[in-house]
C-alpha cells in the first residue's frame, strides 16, 4: 500500500517538527513574563475574545457520528473521556482508530478521524498538531474528490487560526491589565487593583501562560505589601512560586521562598511548602523526560514511513501520544514566545483564517450546503 496517498508530503515533514516544538518551548523561547516599556492599549476589547473562547465547545456527538466506529466499547470510551475533557487520552484512542483505519485502506474514516484529532487539538490549545492533522484529512479529502469532507477541512483550519487570533488578543489583554496593575501599585492607586489582578490570573491559567500567571501573583504580593497585609502577600508569593516550579524554573522559586517572611509562617508550614515544591520540581523533570520520549517516537514515526512500513510507524505515533498524555499542561505550556510576537504573528493567522473561510464557503454554496455555508459566515464575522 501507498502510504503517501494518506499523508501528504508536507505533512510527512512536519510531523516530527511539531515534536521538535515541543523541545523549543523548553529549552530555547524566553520566558513568559511581561516587560516594561510596551504602551498601554485599551482593554474595552477583552469580552467579546474571552466571550468566544468560552463558548465554542468540541461538538462530541456530532464528531463521533461521522465515524461511525465498530467498536461499541471504544466508541464509548471516547465518548466518556472527551466528556471529562480527558483530551489528551482522547487523542490516544483516536490515533488508534486512525490507525486501523489507515491499515484497512478505509480513507474515509481515516478523514473522519483526523479531523476529529483537529478539532481536539485546537481544544487543548495545540494549534500545531491541529494543523497537521486538518491538513492530513484535507489531503485525503481533496484525493478522493470528497467535497464535503474538502470543505470541512477548510472550515476547521480557518477555525484553528480564528482560536490562535483569540488566544492572542487574550494575551494582550491580561498582558495590559498586568501592566497598568503595577502602574497603579507604584502610583499609590490600589481600588480595584486586586480584583482586576484576581482577573488577569485566571485568565491566564485559562490560556495556559503560566508564567504570566505567576507574575500576577507577584503583583498581587506586591499590593498585599502596600497596603500591609504581610499574611495576603506571603500566600501570593507562594502561589507564584508553585506556578514557576511546575514549569521548571527554579531561580525564580528559589528567590520567592528565601524572600518570605519567616515570622509569618512556622517552620512545619515552610517544611511543608518545600516538599510541595520539590515534589512539583521532580514532577516537571519527569514530565521533560516523558517529552524526550516522545519526541524520540515521533522521529521513529517518521523514519519507519518514510522506509514504507506504516504498521510499525503508526506505532510509534500512537507510543508518542501516550508518552504525552501523562505530562501536565503546565509542564507542555510552561514557554511560550512573548506576547508582543503572539499578537504580531497572529495578525497573519486572521489573512489564513479568511483565506481557508473563504474556500469553505465557495464550496459549500456551489454544493447547496447551505447548514455549513452558514456556519461558515458566522465563523467569518469573528475575524478581526
Amino acid at each position: 500500500m501507498e502510504i503517501k496517498r494518506f499523508i501528504p508530503d508536507h505533512a510527512i515533514t512536519t510531523v516530527p517538527v511539531l515534536a521538535l516544538l515541543f523541545a523549543l518551548h523548553y529549552f530555547l523561547s524566553p520566558d513568559d513574563s511581561a516587560e516594561d516599556g510596551i504602551e498601554v492599549t485599551s482593554p474595552l476589547s477583552s469580552n467579546y475574545w474571552q466571550r468566544e473562547i468560552e463558548t465554542e465547545a468540541l461538538d462530541i456527538a456530532a464528531g463521533l457520528s461521522q465515524l461511525e466506529l465498530d467498536d461499541v466499547k471504544r466508541d464509548q470510551l471516547i465518548r466518556e473521556l472527551l466528556q471529562q475533557g480527558r483530551l489528551k487520552q482522547a487523542r490516544t484512542q483516536l490515533l488508534e482508530v486512525a490507525a486501523a483505519s489507515m491499515l484497512a485502506d478505509d480513507q474515509s474514516q481515516l478523514g473522519e478521524t483526523l479531523l476529529l484529532l483537529g478539532e481536539v487539538a485546537i481544544n487543548q490549545q495545540e494549534l500545531a498538531a491541529a494543523e497537521v492533522y486538518l491538513q492530513e484529512s484535507l489531503y485525503l479529502a481533496m484525493s478522493r474528490d470528497d467535497v464535503v469532507g474538502t470543505a470541512r477541512g477548510y472550515q476547521l483550519l480557518g477555525q484553528l487560526n480564528i482560536r490562535a487570533r483569540e488566544l492572542a488578543r487574550r494575551a494582550a489583554d491580561t498582558y495590559d491589565q498586568l501592566w497598568q496593575a503595577r502602574n497603579s501599585i507604584a502610583r499609590g492607586i490600589y481600588q480595584g487593583v486586586n480584583e482586576n489582578l484576581q482577573m488577569v490570573i485566571r485568565d491566564n491559567l485559562e490560556i495556559r501562560r503560566y508564567g504570566a500567571a505567576a507574575d500576577a501573583w507577584e503583583a498581587l504580593a506586591s499590593l498585599h505589601e502596600q497596603v500591609h497585609d504581610g499574611y495576603q502577600a506571603q500566600q501570593a508569593r507562594i502561589e507564584a512560586a508553585r506556578l514557576f516550579a511546575s514549569t521548571g524554573q527554579f531561580t525564580h522559586v528559589r528567590r520567592l521562598i528565601d524572600g518570605l517572611d519567616r515570622s509569618l509562617i512556622s517552620d512545619s508550614d515552610i517544611d511543608s511548602i518545600e516538599r510541595e515544591i520539590e515534589g512539583l520540581l521532580e514532577e516537571h523533570q519527569q514530565d521533560l523526560v516523558k517529552t524526550s520520549q516522545a519526541r524520540d517516537y515521533q522521529m521513529l514515526y517518521h523514519h519507519y514511513l518514510r522506509i514504507g512500513q506504516p504498521q510499525r510507524a503508526w506505532k510509534f505515533r500512537i507510543k508518542s501520544s501516550e508518552m504525552l498524555s501523562d505530562t501536565s499542561d503546565r509542564s507542555m505550556f510552561q514557554r511560550q514566545a512573548d506576547v508582543i510576537a503572539v499578537l504580531y504573528n497572529s495578525n497573519f493567522a486572521m489573512d489564513r483564517a479568511r483565506r481557508y473561510l473563504d474556500k469553505a464557503g465557495k464550496i459549500y454554496d456551489d454544493s447547496g450546503v447551505s447548514d455549513g455555508l452558514e456556519k461558515t459566515r458566522e465563523m467569518e464575522s469573528l475575524i478581526y
